[in-house]
């Protein structure tokens, strides 16, 4: 399997077990590499008070931020392990 359907598996069981957790991707041309380069974002939504608007509002927790696919992988391990240890 590859490192995109690993990552997928791990985000559906992640959900599957109760935290809702979101894995952004984005590209941008790098001069120094004469190539694209993907980056991945995983966030969790969460609720926070706004006391300027004195209102509950929800807003993306970023999580990690990189370049590469096998850190996004050990990262989301880690997510499951620590979700599955609370159930």
């Amino acid at each position: 399997m590859n490192l995109n359907g690993r990552m997928k598996k791990l985000q559906t069981a992640i959900v599957k077990a109760g935290l809702i957790i979101k894995v952004n991707s984005n590209q941008f041309f790098s001069a120094d590499q004469k190539r694209m380069i993907t980056s991945y974002r995983i966030c969790t939504p969460i609720e926070y008070y706004s006391a300027k608007k004195e209102e509950w509002k929800t807003m993306d927790y970023e999580i990690l931020r990189t370049c590469s696919m096998p850190e996004v992988i050990f990262c989301l391990l880690d997510i499951y392990k620590a979700v599955t240890a609370w159930n």
